[in-house]
């Protein structure tokens, strides 16, 4: 987890260019004949002509292991998130919105190509792109778009994602131990860079990609909550040191939380606030054992709510399934262009506008590691209900940072051992950090009643049939994304 710098420049020009069954095997095969053709050959600007309501500014604000269970108004009373409450009162709630992957760089790789890992080439860690793709920047200042990234994006290498980038980083607080991130975004910077756009190029619609590093570990210290009286959820281990650090990740949450109230306060400064898509997500869910790191919905399923005013109903919640894959099209699609069939995911426009209450059928996800500290590597396949998981490597124990670095006091490893400590004389807690530490090949997990995917059914015989469908449904994605470390693994 390494800290990211920003440089205030253009990044380097780009290069050119290079599912469902039937139908999605042969989109994926034109998807790998597309990938090479030239841009001009995907994309064509929609026209819009007089009288036409110009194309919506869009502005992403991306947080940073901020999971679904820990914001207000998706039914935690515990956690102060009033700027979150409020975008959901005026916009469009998500219940079933699921990153790619639960690990930073992927899940963001998947984000801003519209690609899943395989075919981005983003598979473990803070690794790179394939150089020859294309990226959002790409595909929108085609269209007309400024598109500009202002401090966490966590993609590479620079050649693919063409943004101009804006140096908006908090200085480093010393009173925090921000080791594995700075201080967070300086959203005063983003104010002064609106400002200057609303005054020098007004007439240029635009794409505003902001990264939070809140609430990423290590988390900072709490002043407003209560840790006697967090709830502690069934993934976690209740003890004095969990409820300090939960605490302490509430306060980030809080912090994640103000820095978008003051992006929205900016926003309507400034005149964007109508003509404009405001989206808030996070990358992936927390960096708890069995959240970040892992396939379960507690690392993948993230808040997700979207702000149109006059366009999306105000205080609507959608149950309609969507993956991260999807959002390059969408921006695609708001912006006036058409489909680009190189991509994996879809835009879900038409669930913005009420027009559709479905989007994906299936999820799929990957996760592949993060160095030494976390060699587990799975893939899963998700329906409305039900989850199956492919563990590559069951064999590993898994391990993350936060089981493993152990000089960070009341968090990380310091957390872990007071688990491990309870487990010597509490047989549930003992229970628990054998399900969390050692998986067998197969998973299923029904996830309305085991929404925290502790209870694995893949060995039931009644849910024979059930394994035996997901599997294939697994294995023919795998190989759509030529996915052969998968591949082999599903043997």
């Amino acid at each position: 987890m390494k800290a990211q710098s920003s440089k205030f420049k253009v990044q380097g020009k780009l290069q050119a260019p290079g599912s469902n069954s039937s139908v999605r095997r042969s989109r994926a095969l034109l998807g790998a004949l597309l990938l090479f053709l030239p841009l001009s050959f995907e994309l064509c600007p929609l026209s819009f002509g007089a009288g036409a309501a110009p194309r919506p500014n869009l502005v992403l604000f991306l947080s940073d292991d901020h999971g679904v269970d820990f914001v207000g108004c998706y039914g935690n009373k515990s956690v102060h998130t009033p700027n979150m409450d409020a975008l959901a009162k005026d916009g469009l709630r998500f219940t079933r919105a699921f990153a790619g992957s639960p690990t930073c760089s992927p899940s963001r790789a998947i984000i801003f190509t519209g690609l899943h890992s395989a075919r981005n080439g983003t598979m473990g860690n803070h690794t790179d792109c394939r150089p020859d793709i294309q990226s959002l920047p790409t595909y929108l200042k085609a269209l007309g778009y400024r598109v500009v990234a202002a401090n966490k994006t966590d993609v590479r290498p620079a050649s693919v994602f063409g943004w101009e980038v804006l140096p908006a980083t908090l200085p480093k607080n010393p009173n925090i131990n921000r080791r594995y991130r700075p201080e967070g975004l300086d959203t005063a910077k983003v104010d002064t860079f609106l400002a200057s756009h609303t005054k020098e190029r007004a007439d240029e619609p635009l794409c505003l990609l902001l990264g939070d590093n809140a609430p990423h570990v290590v988390w900072e210290p709490n002043r407003d909550y209560d840790p006697a009286a967090l709830p502690i959820p069934p993934n976690m281990v209740d003890t004095p040191k969990t409820r300090a650090a939960l605490a302490n990740y509430y306060q980030d949450i809080t912090t994640a939380d103000r820095h978008l109230g003051e992006v929205m306060a900016s926003l309507k400064r400034h005149g964007f606030e109508k003509n404009t898509v405001l989206l808030y997500t996070s990358d992936q869910g927390p960096e708890w054992p069995h959240c970040k790191w892992t396939c379960y919905d507690t690392g993948l399923r993230v808040p997700f709510i979207v702000r149109w005013p006059g366009v999306v109903k105000a205080g609507a919640t959608t149950g309609a399934m969507i993956s991260f894959a999807d959002l390059t099209p969408l921006f695609v699609d708001l912006a006036g262009g058409k489909p680009i069939a190189s991509l994996d995911g879809r835009s879900f426009k038409d669930v913005l506008l009420g027009k559709a209450s479905k989007h994906d059928e299936f999820i799929y996800a990957s996760h592949t590691g993060d160095g030494e500290m976390n060699v587990f590597p799975q893939r899963c396949v998700r329906d409305e209900r039900w989850k199956f998981i492919l563990n590559l490597k069951p064999e590993n124990k898994w391990t993350t940072h936060f089981t493993k670095v152990m000089d960070i006091p009341g968090s990380h490893g310091d957390v872990y051992a007071t688990w491990l400590d309870k487990a010597k004389s509490d047989a549930a807690t003992a229970k628990f950090i054998e399900t969390i530490e050692r998986h067998p090949k197969w998973e299923l997990h029904d996830t309305e009643a085991d929404p925290y995917e502790l209870n694995n059914l893949a060995a039931q015989p009644a849910q024979a049939a059930r394994v035996s469908a997901m599997k294939t449904s697994l294995q023919e994605w795998l190989t759509r994304q030529q996915d052969k470390e998968a591949l082999e693994a599903m043997k």
